[in-house]
């Protein structure tokens, strides 16, 4: 027999009025969101001295997602180590799906690093292209939920190349990969090419530190260094096409890894200008 929820009332938010719903949840009947970050066990067991002291006294915050069943949006720890205490049911404050959407960015208790960043958007991006393919990408309430659309391509590059240093490449795409005036279903095949690319972009700059290092000039921030040294747009106003940067960008490291020294030239030259 399936424990359901016990309602103790429901209530508006008392700033935008949101329909909400205090609960108490039987604790095999929730879930976390399956693209939540690796849970902390150092947190974890800082809750669970600290609910064993003063009791569970901050209600999870939960979706439903079927009659009986909810996820955690926001609480990831708290419910684990209400789990590990063997804690029976939690109090929780249920919201509704649309709001739920926009929490998805905010429902861990540090700031998520860019990798972390880009898995959640890519999984909220692909929650609403199985359910609406065909509303636009520029569609306000995704992004009010993805907040940077060049998650969704970095999300895409991190599922193929999970070692990737992503982060060289964001002062470029927060310039260059902004949210598109297409439907899903086909924005989505646009940033699968941009993915490719990116990837193809970092294999070039991997290739250019393998000769520095043979020449002894490798530094551990040498990548970002090459990238950097190969976007002409540095102090200069970027293009807004994502493809012209990149071609731009690709043939400057190509020029690199074929003469390594036109690296030292731009960095003298740079020296001596500034």
């Amino acid at each position: 027999m399936i424990r359901k929820k016990h309602i103790q009332m429901i209530f508006k938010d008392p700033y935008l009025g949101n329909k909400l719903e205090f609960a108490i949840i039987p604790i095999d009947r929730l879930q976390v969101i399956s693209f939540q970050r690796k849970p902390s066990l150092h947190h974890i067991k800082h809750l669970s001295s600290s609910i064993e002291r003063i009791g569970f006294i901050v209600p999870v915050i939960v979706v439903e997602e079927s009659e009986g069943n909810y996820t955690i949006v926001d609480g990831q720890h708290r419910y684990l180590a209400a789990k590990e205490l063997g804690i029976r049911e939690l109090p929780a404050v249920i919201i509704p799906q649309e709001l739920a959407r926009l929490m998805m960015n905010f429902n861990i208790e540090k700031e998520l690093n860019i990798r972390e960043k880009a898995y959640v958007a890519l999984n909220i991006y692909r929650q609403y292209l199985d359910n609406q393919p065909e509303i636009m990408e520029s569609n306000s309430a995704l992004i009010d939920s993805i907040e940077q659309a060049y998650y969704v391509t970095l999300g895409l590059v991190y599922e193929q190349y999970e070692n990737i240093a992503g982060s060289i490449f964001e002062p470029i795409l927060k310039k260059c990969d902004l949210f598109l005036d297409e439907k899903l279903e086909e924005a989505i095949k646009i940033r699968e090419q941009r993915a490719t690319i990116v990837i193809d972009t970092y294999n070039i700059i991997k290739n250019i530190a393998a000769k520095l290092k043979e020449l002894n000039k490798w530094h551990p921030y040498i990548n970002q260094q090459i990238l950097s040294l190969a976007n002409p747009y540095r102090h200069k106003k970027l293009p807004t096409e994502f493809d012209d940067i990149f071609q731009v960008i690709r043939e400057n490291l190509k020029s690199f890894y074929h003469n390594p020294q036109l690296i030292f030239d731009r960095l003298s030259t740079e020296i001596f200008n500034e």
